[in-house]
């Protein structure tokens, strides 16, 4: 895998929390950008599902994300912490921040939807 998940902690706010190691040699590092490599914003948003998904338990089909912001470059080898709240007022939808070092990378909100569509049962 290009990168590996911790456990997902509950804290007491109700929020799941949990890191993220990515190795240097992560196959999202070569050729974006050639010597100056960064992590792709779409790896970012990716693992912000899966830290939801390992949190409760299954796979979601992805039905959307908003107010996405991209703060702070990730390199390789960064430490990565991921926070994610279930929002109350809006069922299946969850808000993410991930966070390298003590700033915030990346932030967003994210709907996700289970995965009873019978023309593309696996989901996305």
């Amino acid at each position: 895998m290009w990168h590996s998940i911790d456990t997902v902690e509950t804290l007491q706010t109700g929020e799941w929390c949990t890191e993220v190691q990515l190795p240097p040699e992560s196959s999202w590092f070569p050729g974006h950008f050639p010597g100056d490599p960064i992590l792709p914003g779409i790896a970012q948003l990716g693992m912000a599902y899966e830290a939801v998904c390992r949190a409760l338990g299954e796979r979601f089909r992805v039905a959307g994300f908003s107010r996405v912001k991209f703060k702070k470059i990730i390199r390789p080898g960064d430490c990565l912490k991921i926070n994610v709240l279930q929002r109350k007022d809006l069922p299946g939808q969850y808000a993410f921040r991930i966070v390298a070092g003590d700033d915030v990378a990346c932030s967003g909100t994210m709907a996700l939807e289970k995965r009873n569509d019978p023309v593309n049962p696996g989901g996305v």
